[in-house]
Formats: structure tokens, sequence, C-alpha cells
């Protein structure tokens, strides 16, 4: 009798501890990418991972380029305002017989004001359709390496137009902090990202990989939990019958 009360006190622990841990996760968090003050930020490696080799590759995110167009007709009333991203053309809506000046402005990775970097004039005879095209703003990244927050750069890569590079040669066992910004083609430069920290030359178990991260010991343990209930409750079955 007494070892049928234990083993039920161990199943009822064993319930609220997994009720517990799937109420309490950060299920939002988990997977979700950290606050980087904006891009471009850095990607991968992830903040203070250890490396095993010292040849790493670091990647970045992509700057989005923004756009606004404005079309007016004769009147000087607006007929189309449009907010644009990674697009340099647009196809207005069919409209009446009139004459249209059209604006394409740009607006700036520093978040300066917008710059009209485009504009054009057409008449259209009849009801119709326009296409309005006109030059991309490009984009380029900054990457540097610093032995800390702060401190001269140890490898630099400036105005690469993709969003990753391959380091080599760096010393094991040291700890480094990496950056990235952006620059535009009409002279605009974003803020350096925000750093992350890198340690190279070590060894790094799958273990230690896992269990740095505390949500994912919480919802391990629950799993193992799940499993060991499953198995009590079999047990005690075959010992009912």
């Amino acid at each position: 009798m007494a070892d049928s009360w234990l083993r039920d006190g161990l199943l009822w622990a064993l319930v609220l501890y997994v009720v517990a841990t799937v109420a309490l996760a950060p299920w939002g968090e988990i997977g979700a990418p950290a606050g980087f003050g904006g891009d471009p930020h850095p990607l991968e490696p992830a903040d203070g991972y250890q490396h095993h080799n010292t040849t790493v590759r670091f990647t970045w995110s992509r700057l989005a380029v923004d756009y606004e167009l404005q079309v007016t007709n004769s009147t000087g009333v607006v007929v189309v305002s449009q907010n644009l991203t990674d697009e340099s053309s647009y196809q207005t809506r069919r409209l009446m017989p009139d004459d249209y000046i059209w604006v394409a402005s740009y607006l700036p990775v520093d978040d300066a004001p917008a710059e009209a970097i485009a504009t054009g004039a057409f008449s259209l005879e009849s009801s119709a359709k326009q296409l309005l095209e006109w030059d991309a703003v490009g984009v380029s990244y900054d990457f540097r390496l610093l032995p800390a927050p702060g401190a001269e750069p140890v490898r630099e890569l400036a105005g690469t137009p993709v969003l990753k590079v391959d380091v080599e040669g760096l010393d094991e066992g040291v700890e480094y902090w990496w950056q990235v910004r952006a620059h535009d083609s009409q002279g605009h430069t974003t803020d350096w990202s925000l750093p992350r920290s890198i340690e190279v030359g070590t060894t790094q178990f799958l273990a230690f990989e896992v269990f740095s991260e505390w949500e994912l010991v919480l919802l391990l343990v629950g799993m193992i939990l799940v499993v060991a209930l499953q198995a009590g409750v079999f047990l005690a079955r075959e010992e009912h019958e």
C-alpha cells in the first residue's frame, strides 16, 4: 500500500511539473530573433558562440531599400501615392486621360529626409495604366572584427555587396567582437550594429550548445518527464492487472 501511495504521489508530481513546464515555457521567445537595433544586423554566428575552428563565416541581414512614389494630374491632385520596398518600378492603376507628373523619392538608410531620385511626365489620350521606372539605389556593407568593443579592428571588409564574409587565421582561444553597417549609393550610412562576440579555437560539444539555452533545458526536461510519466502509467496498469 505504501509503495502504491508513493508511486501515485510521484506520478502526480510529474504531472504537475510537466504542466508547469509547458505553461511557463517562453514559447514566444524561442526561435525569435533578439533585438539588434535595426538592419543590417549580425545573424551568424550567434552571440557568444564558441567556434571550434579558426576560420569563421560571418553573415548578416539585408538592408531593405524603401521608396515613395507620387503621381499628380494636371490640376495638382495626387492620384497615386505608393510606398515601395526593393522595387524600382511601378505600374499604376488605370488612369483617366490627362497630363501627369510623377516623382519617385528614396527614404535614406540613415533616416534622413526623403530625396527625390527620379521624376517624369506622361500624357494619356485614353484611360490606361502607366509603367514608371527609375534607377534602383544600391546598398553595400562594411564588416569589422574587434578584439574588444570600441577597440581598433583586426579585420575589416569595406563596400561588399554580399551578406557574408569568411575570416581565416584567427587566434585560438581568443574572444572577438564583430559589427556590420550599410552604405547606399546616395552617400548615406547606417550606424554600426550592436557588437556580437565569438570565441574561436575552442571545443564546444552538443550538450553545451543545448544547455547554454535555458529555454531548451526547460523543454528537454519536460519531454523526459513526459516519457517517464507514460512509463509509470504503463507499469501501474501492469501491476494492477
